[in-house]
């Protein structure tokens, strides 16, 4: 069987990390590789060629929204997921990457806590739309 490749974008080490490790337990996913800003995942797409990308908003040099743009118009067939603490429910971050071409959207938790919690939304959420988004 064939993995899911996916391309993590992430500011945050941290993140990155969580993220990476979550999706490297799962049999049928592979982290293709990580990205700090939009700039450097734009210019890793056609090496990597990921099956999915994994993408925050508030980046420097090139914030998620401006590089979801520049993904979804020179590969329009990647689902583009974003994880970030700007996308909630109705959100005008949210509903800004939707009209953009992001395919989901899920919080990231912050506070006490933040870290597990954003374990379990990687499992129990994000997992199931990265296999539903690449059935």
């Amino acid at each position: 069987m064939e993995k899911i490749r996916v391309l993590v974008v992430d500011d945050s080490l941290v993140v990155r990390r969580v993220v990476t490790e979550e999706l490297a337990a799962q049999a049928d996913m592979e982290v293709a590789g990580t990205a700090s800003t939009g700039r450097i995942a734009l210019d890793k797409m056609a090496e990597l060629r990921p099956g999915l990308v994994i993408l925050d908003i508030e980046m420097p040099d090139m914030d998620g929204l401006t590089a979801l743009t520049h993904l979804h118009s020179s590969h329009p067939t990647t689902p583009i997921v974003m994880f970030s603490s700007l996308t909630e429910l109705g959100a005008v971050a949210t509903l800004e990457a939707l009209s953009r071409g992001a395919s989901d959207f899920f919080a990231k938790p912050g506070g006490p806590g933040g870290l597990e919690a954003s374990r379990h939304v990687i499992r129990t959420e994000l997992i199931p739309s990265i296999r539903a988004l690449c059935a």
